[in-house]
C-alpha cells in the first residue's frame, strides 16, 4: 500500500501551475498594453469629435453667427 502523502505531490504541481497561470493572466491584464493605448486614443478622438460637433452646432446657430459678426464689425 502506498503512503497517502505520495498522492499529494502530483496534485501540488497542478495547483502550482494553475496559480502560475492565473497570476500570469492577472499581470497581463494589469500591465499597459497596446489595448490600453488604443482605448486612450479612442477616448481622445471621441472628445475631439464632441468638440467639433459643438463648434458646428454653434456655427449653425443664427444667434451665435450674429454675435460673431457684431464682434467682427469694425468699430467707429
Amino acid at each position: 500500500m502506498t503512503h497517502p502523502a505520495s498522492h499529494v505531490v502530483p496534485e501540488q504541481g497542478k495547483f502550482r501551475r494553475a496559480i502560475a497561470a492565473i497570476w500570469a493572466t492577472l499581470e497581463a491584464m494589469s500591465s499597459s498594453s497596446g489595448f490600453d493605448y488604443t482605448l486612450d486614443r479612442i477616448e481622445r478622438l471621441e472628445r475631439e469629435v464632441g468638440r467639433l460637433k459643438e463648434e458646428m452646432r454653434q456655427s449653425r446657430d443664427p444667434g451665435a453667427a450674429d454675435a460673431h459678426n457684431a464682434d467682427a464689425a469694425p468699430k467707429q
